[in-house]
């Protein structure tokens, strides 16, 4: 599609998960499914704060490969997206390259897709001693994360999140 951005999700934005609800097409604007993924490179997911919020860490190398989902959204979605996760001061948007694990039109399972992800970049060194994960999974959410308008007033993500 022409005038859309390609974008690798890998924790609350996936299908089956709390903010899912915003890559709805014609919701905020243009969003199509293309494919699942995975990161090429090791990159450190884990999951922290008071919430149970999934982070991807820019530390290319260290971690695992991260799994998740390829859409394909409009410049108006992704003002959404760019929102919701507090692009640039709190997670930064990036390009980073996903190999395709699934075969869609146009992507051949193994091919490598140029995509924008959101990585935490100010994140607390606690971070690095915790379990570095694969993939963010609807078990763990539902036993971990809590919605915004479910979080009490303590409950401040960017500050348990961020170096201080």
């Amino acid at each position: 599609m022409e005038g859309t951005v390609r974008v690798f999700v890998y924790g609350t934005l996936k299908k089956g998960f709390a903010n899912h609800y915003l890559m709805q097409d014609g919701l905020h604007g243009v969003v199509r499914f293309l494919t699942k993924g995975q990161t090429k490179e090791a990159y450190p997911l884990v999951v922290g704060t008071d919430a149970g919020i999934p982070f991807l860490l820019p530390l290319e190398g260290k971690g695992k490969q991260v799994h998740g989902e390829i859409y394909e959204v409009d410049h108006n979605v992704l003002s959404v997206l760019d929102e919701l996760e507090g692009h640039p001061n709190w997670y930064k948007r990036t390009l980073c390259e996903i190999i395709a694990t699934e075969k869609v039109s146009g992507i051949d399972a193994g091919d490598v897709v140029q995509c924008s992800a959101y990585f935490l970049t100010n994140f607390a060194q606690t971070f690095l001693s915790q379990e570095f994960r694969s993939e963010y999974t609807v078990q763990e959410h539902n036993l971990t994360y809590t919605e915004n308008s479910n979080r009490n007033k303590y409950c401040d993500v960017k500050s348990q999140s961020q170096e201080k």
